[in-house]
Formats: C-alpha cells, sequence, structure tokens
C-alpha cells in the first residue's frame, strides 16, 4: 500500500522572479538565451533558491516486462531488457555513455524483468517478472500498481538521502510505448489513434495491430480516468509505476527531476493525476517521436528543451539536459552584468 504523502513542496515565486531578474542583468539582450533562461527560472523555482545545487547528479533507470510483447506489437524482443540492463551497468548504452560525459551516476532498478539477473550492479526491487499480458487481463493488481510506485519513491529518496542534487528518469522494457499509448489515450481521453506511434521503428503493418491491441485491452478492462492508479493497473507497467513514485518523491523533496521521453510522459499523466500541478516541479528534455508526445506536452504545458528526433529511451534525453543545466551555471558564475561593464540596452 502506499504510504501517507506530505505533499509536494512549494515552486518559490520569489526564487523564480529572482533567477529571472539576474539573468536580466547578465551582459546580454533579455530572454537571449531563450529556453536555457526557462530552465534556470524553472529549477531556481523548484530548489527554492537562485544558487542552484546540480553538482551531484543520478539518472534512475526502471526496469520491466511487458506481457503484451506476446502480442507482436514490438519488433524487438523480450530478452533484451535484461541485456540492456546489465550493459547499461557496464557502461555501454546510449545513456550509460552519455552519462559518463554529464558525469552521472547510473542506477537500473530491476521493478519486473523477465530474468533472474543475479547482477549486483542491478538494484532488485522486482515485483514480479513482468505484467501480465493486457489482452489476457488487466496488467497487475491494484496492490502491484501502489507497490511500483512505492518502489519508485522509496529509490529515489534514497538517491536524495545520498546526496543527489537533481535526478533523472529513463526506463528499459520492451513494448513499453504501447504501454504508455494506452494510459495516455485514457488519461487524456484521446483517441488510441491519435496517440500510438512507431516505438522500434515497426511497420505500418504491425502498427494498425498495436492500436488494435490497446483499442481491445481498454474495451476489456474500462480503466477508470479519474482514479489513476486503476489505469497504471489495467493497461500500465511496473516501470512506469516507479516513473511516477520518483517524481512525486522529488516534488516533495524540492529536488528537480528530468523526465526522458514517451514512457516519462505517461508516468506524468499518472502522477499529474494522483498530485494535480506536479508537471510545474518537471524538466521536460525532449520531444520523443511518438505521437503522443505534442498532446502531453500541450496538456501540461511544458516546452521540451531539446528537438533531436530520438527514439533511444533509457533516460538519454534527461541525461544530455545535464549539459545544458551545466552551461546555465556557467552563465550565472562567469557572465559580466551589465553594471560591469556599464551598458545598458533600450528598446
Amino acid at each position: 500500500m502506499l504510504e501517507k504523502r506530505t505533499g509536494l513542496k512549494p515552486i518559490s515565486e520569489a526564487a523564480k522572479s529572482e533567477m529571472q531578474n539576474k539573468l536580466n542583468h547578465k551582459c546580454k539582450p533579455i530572454g537571449g538565451l531563450g529556453k536555457l533562461e526557462g530552465l534556470a527560472v524553472k529549477l531556481a523555482g523548484i530548489e527554492g533558491t537562485v544558487d542552484l545545487k546540480t553538482q551531484k547528479r543520478m539518472c534512475l533507470v526502471f526496469a520491466a516486462d511487458h506481457g503484451v510483447e506476446r502480442e507482436g506489437v514490438s519488433a524487438t524482443p523480450r530478452n533484451v531488457t535484461a541485456l540492456q540492463a546489465q550493459n547499461m551497468m557496464a557502461g555501454h548504452t546510449t545513456v550509460a555513455a552519455m552519462a559518463i560525459a554529464n558525469h552521472c551516476a547510473v542506477q537500473v532498478v530491476d521493478i519486473g524483468i523477465d530474468a533472474d539477473l543475479n547482477d549486483p550492479k542491478v538494484l532488485d526491487r522486482k515485483i514480479r517478472k513482468g505484467t501480465t499480458d493486457i489482452l489476457d487481463g488487466p496488467a497487475m493488481t491494484r496492490e502491484e500498481a501502489e507497490e511500483s510506485i512505492q518502489i519508485g519513491h522509496d529509490v529515489a529518496q534514497q538517491a536524495i538521502d545520498d546526496g543527489n542534487q537533481i535526478l533523472a528518469i529513463g526506463e528499459l522494457g520492451i513494448a513499453n510505448t504501447t504501454i504508455s499509448s494506452a494510459i495516455i489515450s485514457v488519461m487524456l481521453n484521446e483517441p488510441v489513434a491519435n496517440v500510438v506511434g512507431r516505438g522500434s521503428n515497426i511497420s505500418d503493418k504491425r502498427m494498425l495491430h498495436k492500436i488494435d491491441v490497446i483499442e481491445e485491452a481498454i474495451s476489456k478492462w474500462q480503466p477508470d480516468a479519474t482514479d489513476p492508479i486503476d489505469v497504471l493497473s489495467k493497461v500500465g507497467g511496473f516501470e512506469i509505476g516507479g516513473k511516477v513514485g520518483a517524481m512525486i518523491c522529488a516534488a516533495e523533496n524540492g529536488v528537480p527531476i528530468i523526465m526522458d521521453g514517451f514512457i516519462s510522459e505517461a508516468a506524468l499523466t499518472i502522477a499529474d493525476g494522483l498530485y494535480p500541478g506536479i508537471s510545474q516541479h518537471i524538466i521536460a528534455s525532449h520531444a520523443s517521436k511518438e505521437r503522443g508526445t505534442q498532446l502531453v506536452m500541450q496538456r501540461y504545458d511544458l516546452d521540451p528543451l531539446l528537438e533531436l528526433n530520438m527514439a533511444v529511451g533509457e533516460g538519454s534525453g534527461a541525461v544530455l539536459v545535464l549539459s545544458l543545466i551545466d552551461a546555465m551555471q556557467s552563465v550565472l558564475k562567469n557572465m559580466n552584468t551589465l553594471e560591469d561593464l556599464d551598458v545598458f540596452f533600450t528598446k
């Protein structure tokens, strides 16, 4: 069962205003750094200070398998989840390589991989070996859905207690774009066809099949959008629940959390259903190639920092944003002010 929550830490409007004022006095045109200024202002609001704390960072990668993979909705076999979980902790996947470049630790959390890994580097928080095929039954029980959120919360809390000042979240899980599409379709009350994308670059035929599978599952189990836990349990995934818990934990602690792409977007719809307004605490890293991305961004008034046509997952986009944060930290520390140079712009 989910533990009683303390509530989200309020966003500091005073810190946001102070940060914008600080940026406005740097020796550049007002607003000249575009989205980067918005990033610094948002970080200040989350942390409650203009003295941003971003040096120690960790990417939490929640990994789980999905029963619906057996319906042929993905071009990638399910054993890749287990292989990549171990490969990631060895430092050889996309996010692992990018994390090295961005001075970021990576921790894979096995929350439902369909294999016995026996790898001490992978954090074992397995609920069970993958979810139920959503054509055969609800993906998980309500208790398992709550457990997945609690695990994500606990793992994030430990990362924060260990001194991490900013979190990124990613995932591993074959067929998770199918599951994410189902969640987003229900939570945003959008037709499935408006949300579903090609995931692992599937064919037109497989794409139509993917839509049919999601529509059938939603019709069978009737997930209730007013009850986010019900949606997660009926058409969700363990790693998505883990991400929900991490988002909630970070927002409670006033710690910025950078979400990756489409799977994180599905988690956000659940998290916001539980805590309306939680998107103010979350940084959107990049615009996923999946069709439903723009729907989510518009609903929660988010503006992704990057548009690189990426579709790797893992947390790769989230980790890339750390380089933008480091750039803004350097601007705040090293850039002259208008007053330093006795320069003043006029409109």
